[in-house]
Order: structure tokens, then C-alpha cells, then sequence
């Protein structure tokens, strides 16, 4: 497989987690996300999956913007989130993922899952060019969850404290 150039850095991290609030705002569960030129290409549906998937959506960088900049007008008003295992907190923490390993999307979906425990399916390319299908299911989806609030908690606390709160 040709190795994949992140010519722009793109924070999955950030992206994921924007459409992830859209799609949970919207009522949709069953869902794969690809990137495609520069837009991100959502096949989702509004049952949990393994589910019929008849609503696309595509999500340009400016969509991106605008949802991040609705997101951050709302931050703060609600408390935390303590399930990990919300749509927008995995979806977050699987962008975390590729962000920490330096790796380009190629797909993430959930439509794989059956029953109660998640299952969620990642395909990206390494920095090295190596072509991975990573599917994560409920444990495994809980740490990174976990693992993410740890991280994003430990950082909030290092900013209160630069901001001369202490």
C-alpha cells in the first residue's frame, strides 16, 4: 500500500469528537466514518448495530470548524461526562489514538457490534506506511476512554495552574 502523507496535521482527536456530538445530537448509533479528499463521509443510522445504515452525511473542514466552535460555547455548562463509553468520548479517544501514533484515518465504524458490548473497528495506516485493521471492543474501548479523561484531566489541571490559579 502507497504510504499515506499527513500534509495538513489533522487532530483526530478533535475531528472525531466534533462529529461525534453531531451524530449524538442527531440520534444516530450505527455508524462508519472515512475521510475522503479532504471531507469525512458518515454512512450511519439511527438504530444500535449492527443496523441499516440509510443516512450519509460529509463533514468539510469548515463544518468541522463550526461544530468546534458550537461545542466550545457550550463547554462548561454541563457536568463531565462519567460514562466512558458514550459515542463522542470513544470517538474522541480513538482520534486520540491516531493522534499519539502519528497515523492517517482510513475508516472507523461500529456497525460490526452486536449486543451490549462494543465493538469498534479502526483502520489506519502507521507513520511507516504499514496498513492496520484494529477492531476494539468493550475492556479494550473502556481504557482508552479512560486513559483519554486521565490525560485531558492532568492537562486542565497544568493550564489552572499556569493561568495563576494557585
Amino acid at each position: 500500500m502507497k504510504k499515506l502523507e499527513r500534509l495538513h496535521r489533522v487532530e483526530y482527536a478533535s475531528v472525531l469528537r466534533c462529529i461525534g456530538q453531531d451524530l449524538e445530537l442527531r440520534g444516530l448509533q450505527t455508524l462508519e466514518i472515512r475521510p475522503s479528499g479532504g471531507v469525512y463521509v458518515v454512512q450511519c443510522g439511527y438504530q444500535p448495530p449492527p443496523a441499516p445504515m440509510p443516512v450519509s452525511l460529509h463533514y468539510t473542514r469548515a463544518d468541522i470548524e463550526e461544530l468546534e466552535r458550537a461545542g466550545q460555547e457550550h463547554r462548561g455548562q454541563s457536568l463531565p461526562a462519567k460514562d466512558f463509553l458514550n459515542l463522542v468520548q470513544v470517538l474522541r479517544a480513538i482520534g486520540g489514538y491516531l493522534d499519539k501514533n502519528d497515523a492517517v484515518l482510513l475508516a472507523v465504524s461500529n456497525s460490526q457490534s452486536s449486543g451490549t458490548d462494543p465493538l469498534y473497528r479502526v483502520e489506519y495506516q502507521t507513520r511507516e506506511g504499514e496498513h492496520v485493521i484494529d477492531d476494539r471492543e468493550g475492556t479494550a474501548i473502556y481504557d482508552m476512554c479512560v486513559s483519554m479523561y486521565k490525560r485531558r484531566r492532568a492537562i486542565g489541571m497544568v493550564l489552572r495552574r499556569a493561568g495563576g490559579g494557585w
